[in-house]
Order: structure tokens, then sequence, then C-alpha cells
């Protein structure tokens, strides 16, 4: 059995995780290989509904998002996880957690996020209505080390997802072409 890896896709609200996040599970759809996306939105709607977004009610829904990560691709999944995690914590805990784990900073500028607002999330702050923002009103830790940067105000989705699937080619995480066996990589 091939190993799976976990692409952990990370930026603040509104920079292009999810979109990232789903071009990338369809292109590796379209290989063949065997995928799970877990969109953090999804996840605690599904799993932990009335988890809220209290700093200990975000360490527990990245704690669970890294343990779905592991066990998914310790039996040979390739994950996605997309969520802001805005803690190096939560993200270098699903590091040590999987083998094969490749972080992917979202960066986008403040302001190009509030424009798009695609949930409508910063109307809402501008209305008073919230305040636990990630890079709004609470700390967003960009990433040290990440594998890969993707500046969504700066390319497009396919860009953004081909940098992704190429990065994923060079490492032998999947094959170069499609019907290839891929190489296991270990870090």
């Amino acid at each position: 059995m091939r190993e799976g890896f976990l692409i952990w896709v990370t930026g603040i609200p509104a920079a292009g995780k999810t979109t990232v996040a789903g071009r990338v599970e369809r292109e590796l759809r379209d290989m063949g290989l065997r995928v799970e996306n877990l969109d953090s939105d999804e996840i605690r709607a599904n799993i932990s509904p009335n988890l809220g977004y209290t700093p200990e009610a975000r360490d527990e829904n990245t704690k669970r998002l890294a343990f779905f990560g592991h066990l998914l691709s310790r039996n040979g999944v390739c994950v996605i996880v997309a969520a802001v995690s805005n803690l190096r914590l939560f993200r270098e805990r699903a590091r040590a957690m999987v083998d094969n784990f490749v972080e992917v900073w979202v960066k986008c500028p403040l302001e190009v996020c509030q424009r798009r607002d695609p949930k409508g999330l910063y109307a809402r702050a501008a209305r008073g209505e919230v305040n636990d923002i990630a890079g709004m009103h609470l700390p967003y830790e960009e990433p040290t080390e990440p594998e890969i940067i993707l500046e969504t105000d700066k390319e497009t989705a396919e860009e953004s997802s081909a940098t992704v699937m190429n990065y994923l080619r060079e490492s032998g995480l999947i094959p170069a072409e499609v019907g290839a066996k891929p190489e296991t990589a270990a870090r």
C-alpha cells in the first residue's frame, strides 16, 4: 500500500484556502488517488457544531483535524485540511503526527480578504457582530518554514493549485505522470 500524506492549508479567512484545497482535491481524484478533503468548517459543523471559537475550541478543532489526517494518511489516503489554524502550535502538532506533511500557507493581505469576504465574516465584524477573526482581532502566526507559499492576491486559483501539484510530484508524494506508481516519500 502506498503511504499517504497530509496537506495542511492555512491562512486567514477568505485567503483562498477552500478554493485551493478543492482544486487540488479534484486533480488528485482525477489521477485515481484516494483523497479526503477535511474542510475545517465542515468538520466543525458535523462533528462538533457547538464547539465555538474560543482559543480552547480552536485548539480542540485543529487537534481533531490533525488526528483524522493522521489516521487517513497512514492508511494511504491523500488528505487535505483547509483550516485557519492561526497558531503555529496547531500546525506543528499536526506536522508531528504525520510523516508526509506539507504545510501550504495561503498568504493574502487582510484588505484583499475583506473585499472577497465570501462568507460575510468581515461584514459581520464591521457591524460589531463578531470580534474573533484571526488576522484581524486575533493573532495569525505566519508559518516560519512552510513547504509552499501561495500568494492568492497575485496568482489565479489555477496557478496556486498547479504549484501544490508540482510540489507533490517533485517530492515523490504523487506520480510524475498519470498512471505511474508513486514512490513512497519519507521525511
